[in-house]
C-alpha cells in the first residue's frame, strides 16, 4: 500500500506495507500518551505571577497557596553574603517588585538584623556622593542588596518636589537649615532572633579560626579511611569536609546527621571545630523558624509582594514553614557571575567580636 505525495511529504520514510503502518501508528500513539502526559503536568504547573530578566535572576519555586489566586505572596531572595554582583541583582529585582505590587511601597525583611532599618542618612547624601559611597561600601560588605534598594528607590512626587523646593530656596539663603530627606518606599525590617543569631555568628567565627588545624587532621584521616570505606562511609567524610567548610546545602545536612556515629574521633582541636561547625547548623535551623514567624508577623495582612532575603540555607526551611501555613511564596535565585565573597566576607566575620 503506497501514501500519497502529501503524506510522504509528513514522513519521507513512508510505508511500504499495512503492517508497518499499524506498528508506527502504535509507537505514536505510546509517544503521545506519555509525552502528553508529561505536557499537561507541566501546564498544570501554574506560572509564577512575576519574573525576572535573567541577568537578574531566576523564579525556582513557586507554591501559589491552597486557593491559587493569593492575595499576598512572600519572595524569598537567595542571598550570596558579600558577593557584590548579587547585592546588586537582589536591589534590581526589588526595584522591580515595588513598580509591580499592589501598593506603592514593598516590604522587605532581612536576615542578620531585628526591627526597622533606616536609610535615611544615605538617602541624604547628594547623588553622586552617595553612589561612590554605596560602591566602597559594598565592595568591603557593609551594605546589602536590600539596604541598596531601599537608599535608591525613588521617593514618591510629592517627597521629591519637597526636595526639589528645598534646593531651590537653598540657593537665595545662606543658612537654609537641614534638608528635608524623602522616606523611602522600600521598607527594611529586620526579623532575625538575635540571641540566635550571635550564637550562630560565634560558632561561625570559631569554625573560622580553627578549620585548617581541623582539616588537616580530617585529610590524614581520610588518606587511611577512604580505601576500605564502604559508600555510606565516603560519604559521611565527604560531609565532614563541607561542614568544616560550613558549606553543606540543607539535604546534606541531613544526610550528615543520619550518619553522625561514623565521624572519626580525633584530637580536640578537630573535635571542638566540629562541635562548633555543629552548633553553627543547629542555630541556623532555629533562626529560620524564627525568621518564618518574623514575617508573617510583620506582613500582616499587607496585600502584595513582601520580600524576604536570607542565605539560601534558610530557604528550604522557610518555605516549609509558609506552606503549612498555607502562604504563597516564590523563591529566587539572583544570576551569580563572579564569586568574589570570601575576603570580604571574613573580614567581617573577624570584624565584629
Amino acid at each position: 500500500m503506497k501514501f500519497s505525495a502529501a503524506a510522504r511529504f509528513a514522513n519521507p520514510r513512508g510505508f511500504d506495507t499495512l503492517t508497518d503502518m499499524k506498528k508506527s501508528l502504535f509507537v505514536l500513539i505510546a509517544y503521545l500518551t506519555v509525552y502528553g502526559s508529561s505536557l499537561a503536568g507541566a501546564a498544570d504547573k501554574p506560572a509564577p505571577p512575576i519574573n525576572f530578566p535573567p541577568r537578574q535572576g531566576t523564579v525556582s519555586d513557586y507554591y501559589p497557596g491552597p486557593t491559587g489566586n493569593p492575595s499576598q505572596i512572600v519572595v524569598l531572595m537567595q542571598d550570596l553574603h558579600a558577593n557584590v554582583g548579587v547585592q546588586k541583582n537582589i536591589a534590581s529585582m526589588l526595584y522591580r517588585l515595588l513598580h509591580t505590587n499592589k501598593i506603592p511601597r514593598l516590604i522587605v525583611c532581612v536576615e542578620g538584623a531585628s526591627g526597622e532599618g533606616d536609610v535615611s542618612l544615605l538617602r541624604s547624601l547628594p547623588r553622586g556622593v552617595r553612589q561612590l559611597f554605596e560602591e566602597m561600601l559594598l565592595h568591603r560588605a557593609y551594605l546589602t542588596g536590600a539596604e541598596l534598594a531601599a537608599t535608591e528607590a525613588a521617593a514618591d512626587v510629592s517627597q521629591q518636589e519637597a526636595i526639589w523646593g528645598y534646593r531651590f530656596k537653598a540657593l537665595f539663603a545662606q543658612n537654609a537649615g537641614p534638608g528635608p530627606v524623602t522616606l523611602s518606599p522600600v521598607l527594611l525590617w529586620g526579623v532575625d532572633d538575635p540571641d540566635l543569631y550571635r550564637k550562630n555568628w560565634h560558632a561561625a567565627k570559631v569554625v573560622d579560626r580553627q578549620r585548617y588545624d581541623a582539616l588537616q587532621y580530617l585529610k590524614n584521616t581520610r588518606q587511611m579511611l577512604l580505601p576500605g570505606a564502604d559508600v555510606t562511609l565516603q560519604n559521611q567524610l565527604s560531609y565532614l569536609v563541607k561542614i568544616l567548610l560550613l558549606r553543606l546545602q540543607p539535604g546534606e545536612y541531613y544526610e550528615y546527621l543520619k550518619h553522625r556515629n561514623l565521624n572519626p574521633h580525633g584530637p580536640e582541636i578537630y573535635e571542638s571545630t566540629l562541635a562548633a561547625a555543629e552548633e553553627y547548623y543547629q542555630m541556623a535551623e532555629l533562626r529560620s523558624v524564627a525568621m518564618a514567624d518574623n514575617l508573617i508577623k510583620r506582613m500582616g495582612n499587607t496585600p502584595g509582594y513582601t520580600a524576604l532575603v536570607t542565605g539560601g540555607f534558610h530557604t528550604q526551611e522557610i518555605a516549609s514553614q509558609l506552606k503549612k501555613r498555607g502562604i504563597a511564596y516564590m523563591v529566587v535565585t539572583p544570576d551569580v557571575k563572579v564569586l568574589d565573597q570570601d575576603f570580604a566576607y571574613r573580614a567581617r566575620l573577624h570584624e565584629e567580636e
